[in-house]
């Protein structure tokens, strides 16, 4: 048995050496503990026998119960759950009571427990045989003879991880129990259990009407109410596909709950669903409830696109819709615009970065980018548009395959230039060459040699035009004019 709480080791020692009689002390009072609902408490408990059946009494002292299991799920991403009892004490804090860890701490969910337990994804301890056992705790403390302190003990799950996480001791899940000493029984005074826990209801309405823009005010609005017609304290947490919107709202005397927010995601292609959860401060005596699911339409909005690249023909430019990654199923669709009209040979794409090769064409010229969004079937957003970017020239022409000459390179025969390889479109110039000099007025493509030009050697420069783009030249190896 490990102690939680610093006590008088010699103290501890003596009153675990000597069994202290059972006190016939007067029981609690009707209704929660003095401390109920515990502040430190992050929930309830329930109890289960070794068939999964939930109890909530017993006449063994010696080991209560074969299973612990909280009300709600670990936030803390612990692992594993363990028991530890206290000792209530009047005008002491809860955190401060003498408590006593009472069993070791066992892997949850825990799918070897017998139903329903083994499905459960809340903090489970799975006791042994001699865990809880009360009757030795309550020999580690004196007895309290106050109303609602006579005879009650608290119990506790916390949990504990890898790498520290869980809720530790100071975070816990609580339950008390009544014992008789003089019978050996005990039974679960809190939560209350049975009929006494009333259930609630919780309904939701949302303004305004759906269809509504992605980033407008929605007002989400919960009412909750009890089967007494009261309107238990707590807080509502509103939903949307099962994910949380803003924080827990608490709700005020008339059970209403509100939240203004701008944050609603872009409804999936069925619609999105809404609801608000009400959770009651009281846990003991109202059972949470949520609200049916209310259908609603929220279309996507583009974002402004920026435009990235050297803004220059023949270079990659890529337009890129502000929101990245988008929403879950909204696609875009880019469409690219010089001086305000759409390339003529452009195709709008639904990638969600696009890029092009921007034309000479553009070359002077403003370029820009136009966005729309889309969660199909849905309606298409009103389009954004970048702000647009000069278009400077293009880089030198270059060839891939260099310009040759064909022919028998014979004084009185034609010798034929082949432009070679370039970017599509291009058109030619051509300025024949002797020793590397201008032959004036020799720019076709095809040069007869004069008796002159016999042992000289001849050439062509190539000239390469695209509109939007630097010229590029370049020359054909020499050939020797023979006789």
């Amino acid at each position: 048995m490990r102690i939680t709480r610093s006590v008088a080791i010699g103290a501890v020692t003596a009153m675990m050496g000597v069994a202290l009689p059972l006190m016939a002390l007067p029981a609690s009072a009707a209704g929660n503990p003095p401390w109920e609902p515990d502040t430190q408490a992050i929930g309830t408990l329930q109890f289960f026998n070794s068939s999964g059946q939930q109890i909530f009494g017993g006449n063994n002292l010696s080991h209560l119960f074969d299973y612990a299991l909280a009300n709600s799920a670990d936030a803390t991403a612990g692992t594993k759950a363990f028991v530890t009892f206290a000792a209530p004490a009047p005008g002491v804090p809860t955190g401060s009571w003498f408590s006593n860890q009472e069993s070791t701490a066992t892997p949850f969910p825990n799918a070897s427990a017998p139903p329903p337990l083994n499905s459960s994804p809340n903090p489970l301890v799975t006791l042994g045989a001699t865990d809880a056992n009360l009757s030795t705790f309550m020999q580690l403390v004196p007895p309290q003879t106050m109303t609602g302190y006579a005879n009650v003990f608290q119990i506790r799950v916390s949990t504990s991880g890898p790498g520290g996480v869980g809720t530790g001791t100071t975070a816990y899940w609580d339950a008390d129990v009544l014992v008789d000493p003089g019978a050996g029984t005990w039974q679960e005074i809190y939560p209350e259990t049975g009929p006494t826990a009333q259930p609630t209801s919780t309904v939701l309405m949302v303004s305004p009407a759906a269809p509504v823009q992605q980033n407008t005010s929605v007002t989400l609005t919960a009412t909750e109410s009890a089967a007494d017609s009261s309107h238990p304290a707590g807080t509502v947490q509103f939903m949307q596909d099962g994910f949380a919107v803003g924080t827990p709202q608490a709700v005020n005397s008339n059970g209403v709950a509100s939240l203004s927010t701008t944050a609603l995601l872009a409804s999936a292609p069925l619609g999105t669903q809404l609801t608000a959860k009400f959770t009651p401060a009281d846990n003991a005596d109202f059972i949470d409830s949520t609200s049916p699911g209310v259908p609603y339409t929220v279309n996507p909005v583009a974002n402004k696109p920026t435009i990235s690249g050297l803004h220059q023909a023949g270079q990659k430019e890529t337009c890129t819709e502000a929101k990245v990654p988008l929403d879950f199923g909204v696609k875009a669709v880019y469409i690219w615009l010089v001086s305000g009209n759409p390339i003529s040979t452009g195709k709008p794409t639904s990638n969600p970065s696009s890029s092009i090769t921007v034309p000479g064409s553009a070359v002077g010229k403003s370029l820009s980018c136009k966005v729309t969004v889309q969660d199909a079937p849905g309606p298409v957003s009103l389009p954004q548009t970048s702000t647009s970017v000069k278009v400077i020239l293009g880089k030198a022409l270059k060839p891939t395959k260099a310009p040759t000459l064909t022919g028998t390179h014979r004084v009185g025969q034609l010798e034929t230039v082949h432009a070679g390889t370039w970017p599509r479109g291009a058109k030619f110039t051509y300025q024949w060459l002797l020793n590397g000099k201008v032959i004036r007025g020799a720019t076709k493509t095809t040069v007869k040699m004069a008796r002159t030009w016999r042992g000289k050697k001849l050439s062509c420069k190539v000239t390469a035009h695209l509109t939007g783009f630097a010229s590029g030249s370049a020359t054909t190896k020499s050939v020797t004019v023979s006789r």
